[in-house]
């Protein structure tokens, strides 16, 4: 008999990042909404593709949701001045989409996913998000 439950599953999980330059001067960069948005559809689906590949093993791990609300603090690696929704906007939508991908949770419409909210956690080494998974799912005997 399955059985209803509540759970909070917290990790830690890289920004989404994309190349830009060529040759020496190829590197990474944070995805923000605002490249998300300006980029070719092709090179756009691969970065989400590339997100989908560094979370697979994580979200194998997780319960399958009934309902989800997720709770993101993203810390940045500089002290540059950034806007919070420009970069929580691409993890959100790549985390949700993953999920669904790896069938913890069945779509990624309001039915399932009851909201999310972003902060501001702080200057440090690197570009990272701690994520927080809260909701109901369900778990057999």
């Amino acid at each position: 008999m399955a059985e209803a439950g509540t759970t909070r599953i917290k990790a830690i999980l890289p920004l989404p990042l994309y190349w830009k330059g060529r040759g020496k001067k190829r590197k990474l960069h944070l995805m923000s909404t605002n490249v998300w948005m300006g980029m070719h559809r092709i090179y756009a689906n691969q970065v989400k593709n590339n997100y989908y590949d560094i979370v697979e093993e994580w979200c194998k791990t997780l319960p399958k949701f009934k309902t989800l609300r997720v709770e993101y603090v993203l810390h940045f690696d500089n002290k540059r001045l950034k806007d919070i929704d420009n970069f929580s906007i691409p993890i959100h939508k790549f985390l949700l989409d993953a999920l669904v991908k790896n069938g913890v949770i069945e779509d990624d419409n309001y039915k399932y996913v009851t909201g999310y909210s972003c902060d501001f956690g702080g200057i440090g080494d690197e570009n990272y998000a701690v994520v927080e998974l809260v909701g109901e799912y369900d778990y057999k005997d």
